[in-house]
């Protein structure tokens, strides 16, 4: 017995040996593969005697990556298109007259062409801005596509869905992104202002645009909110280098009139709502018999020489209106607040239309200022006050 127990201890002694140098190589192989620490305090302050050799090169960081930003984006336009533009664009065109005022408005920076010059002589728009190039007009149909395609903008927007096949098809790779004012160009532009801003990169701007023409809305109906038929000022709205042209009820035209609780004095059919009607001295002396006339306003025309023939004509005296000198010409510098085109500056024109029509319910409206905070904020122009007169002053 005692000689079996003498010759199984060196076995045994054997054995722990062992045991003891398998676990010793499962603790080195932890230690070299386990990923290094996210600080480096640890590594600075463990002694160098009792890192294992491999651990020099698991624990250096590996370079830093970055991925590249993108360069496009996929969106999808006001009618449900989509379409992969530019990641951030930086030159936008329209093709028509609408657009183009809420791109500046919004943007003026990165507008890149003109559906037509600025208005006014002097134009009352920033030096930056005045040299735009004029691409035209695609609802007139003086729109230049070559001449749009040379501005390279990024994008281009475009209002009428009839037009938005053969945009695509001639600006080839350039996006159009179809969007949409609403029906009536007027009360229902919240929509656009906000997907243009976004589109572009601009959503502060949007807001500030949108939170003006609430103000402006709720204003004009807290002043037209109990007017009766009978108390509504009847205008005529005089266009054509005679006055003889005029649009009727129900027009994008005179949309501003009937929100703003004017009467249309012009009892004709709307054929379009996008054109004048041609009308005669009788018609309008007619209509002047039945119901007369309170105020003319003129637009969409050589105004101070319309405005001349009106107050000289002997057909044009027998309207009362016109004896009491309640004939007025809509301001227009850099772009109309009623009407040619119909557009963004009616967003300005609520009040000065409100106030035109019914200064004794406006009493409190201040709207010279209201005029000069438009003008700063989305016209990007600081008026003076002989600009302030002018714009306000009839021809005379």
């Amino acid at each position: 017995m005692k000689n079996r127990l003498l010759k199984a201890i060196p076995l045994l002694l054997i054995s722990i040996i062992l045991i003891i140098s398998l676990f010793g190589c499962d603790q080195a192989k932890e230690t070299t593969t386990s990923p290094p620490p996210v600080t480096t305090t640890p590594a600075q302050t463990t002694p160098a005697a009792t890192t294992p050799p491999a651990t020099t090169a698991a624990t250096t960081t590996p370079p830093a990556t970055t991925t590249p930003a993108p360069t496009t984006r996929t969106i999808t336009d006001m009618y449900c298109t989509e379409l992969v533009v530019p990641a951030v664009i930086n030159r936008v065109i329209s093709t028509g007259p609408v657009e183009t005022q809420l791109i500046y408005i919004l943007a003026p920076e990165k507008l890149a062409g003109l559906s037509s010059a600025w208005n006014g002589y002097p134009s009352l728009i920033g030096a930056a801005y005045k040299d735009i190039p004029i691409i035209g007009n695609a609802s007139s149909g003086s729109f230049n596509y070559e001449a749009a395609i040379a501005v390279e903008p990024d994008i281009v927007l475009e209002g009428k869905t009839k037009n938005i096949d053969t945009d695509r098809e001639k600006f080839g790779s350039i996006p159009v992104v179809g969007v949409d004012a609403g029906a009536d160009l007027l009360t229902m532009y919240e929509d656009e202002i906000t997907y243009v801003a976004d589109l572009l990169g601009v959503p502060e701007r949007g807001e500030k645009l949108i939170m003006y023409y609430r103000i402006a809305m709720a204003y004009v109906r807290s002043v037209t909110a109990d007017l009766t038929e009978a108390e509504k000022v009847r205008v005529y709205y005089a266009q054509g280098n005679d006055g003889l042209m005029t649009d009727a009820e129900g027009s994008w035209h005179t949309n501003l009139l009937t929100f703003c609780g004017g009467a249309n004095a012009a009892q004709v059919e709307v054929s379009n709502t996008s054109q004048a009607v041609q009308v005669s001295m009788e018609q309008i002396l007619a209509w002047n018999e039945a119901e007369p006339i309170d105020m003319i306003i003129i637009g969409r025309t050589s105004q101070a020489s319309t405005y001349n023939v009106i107050m000289d004509s002997d057909m044009w005296q027998l309207l009362q209106c016109v004896q009491d000198g309640n004939v007025y010409v809509r301001p227009d510098n850099p772009t109309s607040w009623f009407d040619g085109p119909p557009g963004y500056g009616q967003i300005l024109g609520m009040y000065w239309m409100v106030n035109l029509l019914y200064p004794e319910r406006t009493t409190s409206l201040d709207l010279r200022a209201k005029i000069s905070e438009f003008y700063t904020n989305f016209l990007h122009y600081d008026l003076s006050e002989a600009e302030l007169d002018a714009l306000l002053a009839t021809p005379g």
